[in-house]
């Protein structure tokens, strides 16, 4: 839906440029005339005349408006592109809420197990009521997180659906897509591809594109002012009456604007060097932010090359298994398994943190 309100106010100012390049209006004027003993009008006069700039000034013109519609769709293409890269990082949030949610929803199940046991054991003698009382407990603050959980994803689901026009979207199956980055055999990025990634960056980012073509409108609108010397022509079309008779004639005219064009050219100038200074400044900042995302990316990557998530399921499983057979107590079972799922947690943040940033090195392609 923003996108099509941005789309048509671009169209707008786009219809804008095009009509300040339009000739003028043509004028008409009529004069009536009376004189005393005269029935009637005794005289008149009809002039009809049109108004243009110098020809040549029309094609600079016309030159600086498709740069300036140039400018226009860049903008376009900025604001859209952040638009789309924020869709695209609240679904990065949403799989990140999904994956927690399937570790809460394992925890609960394996506490739900737990306290059935634990539950016969109390009975039985063989389990006393804090061990039964901290299953409890664990159960209580998983259902509490896991309510949390739901909120943020339907918050997320929602702020999707009103960006998609609310048009319902699905989501269910939705994951994280495939990282094309080209790694070395223990996990590092190649620098090679680091560095062709942070070239295509910068050779393609929206706001360095729109910051240079504003620099070629600025250079194209020294032109224009330098051309705003050039008079300003009319002709026309003269008729006069006196009584009977009448007289035709045609009207030429030029206005020398000696005056109004004074200082156009020094601000057109003084807006170019700013428009440079503006470049200058847009491609610095990209490219050390750029580096920068790229060396966290390459950071990320290889602390999650670190996590065997294989080795971490397998552990949960044997703790669970050693405190169902009575190799473990309850309490020693929850100090291991909660630094467990602690590691896993942390992994899951990595993990959507690199698909983050790595969503945002490729904002460009959205």
């Amino acid at each position: 839906m923003e996108l099509k309100v941005l789309h048509n106010d671009n169209q707008a100012a786009i219809f804008e440029i095009k009509d300040r390049n339009s000739l003028e209006s043509p004028s008409v004027e009529y004069s009536p005339f009376f004189r005393k003993g005269a029935s009637g009008v005794a005289s008149s006069e009809l002039v009809v005349s049109q108004d243009f700039d110098f020809p040549t000034l029309y094609a600079t013109r016309h030159k600086s408006g498709k740069l300036q519609q140039e400018a226009i769709n860049l903008e376009y293409m900025t604001l859209r592109r952040n638009i789309l890269l924020d869709a695209k990082q609240k679904c990065l949030e949403l799989v990140l809420l999904n994956l927690t949610r399937d570790v809460l929803k394992e925890r609960a199940d394996n506490a739900g197990e737990l306290l059935v046991l634990f539950e016969k054991k109390f009975k039985e003698g063989d389990a006393t009521i804090i061990e039964l009382n901290k299953i409890k407990m664990e159960q209580m603050d998983l259902q509490a997180e896991m309510l949390q959980n739901e909120s943020s994803r339907q918050n997320i689901i929602r702020a999707l659906t009103a960006m998609n026009g609310n048009k319902p979207l699905s989501l269910d199956s939705i994951s994280y897509p495939e990282i094309t980055a080209t790694y070395t055999e223990n996990g590092m990025l190649v620098k090679g591809s680091a560095l062709s990634l942070q070239e295509e960056i910068i050779a393609s980012d929206a706001v360095i594109r729109t910051a240079e073509a504003a620099v070629r409108m600025a250079e194209q609108e020294i032109k224009v002012s330098k051309q705003g010397w050039l008079p300003k022509l009319s002709i026309g079309y003269r008729r006069n009456t006196e009584m009977d008779e009448s007289s035709n004639g045609f009207l030429v005219g030029a206005a020398f604007p000696i005056f109004s064009n004074t200082n156009k050219v020094k601000a057109a100038k003084s807006k170019q060097v700013a428009a440079q200074l503006n470049l200058d400044n847009t491609r610095m900042k990209v490219e050390n932010e750029t580096e920068t995302i790229i060396n966290e990316f390459r950071r990320l990557g290889e602390t999650l090359r670190i996590y065997d998530m294989t080795m971490i399921r397998q552990s949960v499983a044997a703790l669970k298994k050693a405190v169902v057979t009575g190799n473990m107590s309850l309490i020693d079972y929850y100090n291991e398994v909660d630094k467990i799922y602690q590691k896993q947690q942390t992994f899951l943040a990595v993990e959507n943190q690199y698909h983050n940033l790595w969503a945002t090195l490729n904002k460009n392609r959205l």
